[in-house]
């Protein structure tokens, strides 16, 4: 049977079970990603699966997997199709008890999850989880801090060796654009605000900032309202500026 991708409603059904399984066994979790940006109001295309960021620096994503499996029998791993990976790949179970009549929906939902310290994850304080009323039941990251971990996604993608991941940057930006309307227009963040952020981040994405912006000059203003300070100009680009590309930028 072909893979059916996971309807938002799924999507969220899967991120209520994970974060109820993780509860269970004292670790707090929020969603990320594009599931957390649809629910924050972006509209630009359907998540497909659930990010989870796990808020615990003591034990590992492949214990906090076992764990999930061990918790809800829904949950289950199977090996990755990298043949060199060590790790297996996390999904839950949305089977019907009777699947023959409703061939055409998803069986199952990817979970991803991961903890503080990779990708540019901070820690972040269980105080500042939020919940939107359209979904009360399922935390979110942060708001500015999901803005920030989108554009080291982009970044990501951009400098990435294969080919296939460059694919995934038009939709980065879009994303990207989205969510900065969202910022100004409904949430009005600004980085002055978010001063649990460490510092390491801030300049990590202040540098990430510039670089999208030379790629995307039309969010330039946006990004200056939610606090990044852009003190360059496009009036009088230097040759070196002229002719950037995303090749410049791919390793």
């Amino acid at each position: 049977m072909p893979f059916v991708k996971p309807t938002p409603d799924e999507i969220r059904k899967t991120a209520r079970a994970a974060v109820s399984a993780l509860e269970k066994n004292n670790l707090k979790a929020c969603l990320f990603g594009s599931a957390a940006c649809a629910i924050y109001g972006m509209e630009n295309r359907d998540p497909n699966d659930v990010d989870l960021i796990v808020l615990t620096n003591t034990i590992g994503q492949e214990q906090i997997k076992r764990l999930l499996v061990l918790t809800d029998s829904d949950f289950f791993l199977v090996p990755s199709t990298n043949p060199y990976a060590n790790y297996r790949v996390l999904w839950y179970n949305l089977q019907p008890s009777n699947p023959s009549k409703v061939s055409d929906r998803a069986t199952r939902c990817k979970v991803d999850v991961l903890v503080p310290g990779l990708l540019s994850i901070p820690n972040i304080p269980p105080r500042l989880i939020s919940f939107e009323q359209t979904y009360p039941d399922i935390p979110l990251t942060p708001f500015f801090t999901l803005l920030l971990l989108k554009l080291r996604g982009w970044w990501d993608h951009l400098t990435d060796h294969r080919e296939y991941m460059w694919e995934k940057v038009t939709i980065d930006e879009g994303d990207i654009k989205e969510l900065l309307a969202i910022a100004v227009e409904e949430y009005e963040v600004h980085l002055q605000t978010e001063r649990w952020l460490p510092m390491w981040l801030i300049e990590e994405s202040e540098e990430r900032v510039r670089k999208y912006v030379i790629h995307c000059p039309d969010t330039m203003d946006a990004w200056s309202e939610i606090g990044f300070d852009l003190d360059f100009s496009y009036d009088e680009p230097s040759d070196s500026e002229e002719d950037l590309n995303f090749d410049d930028f791919r390793i």
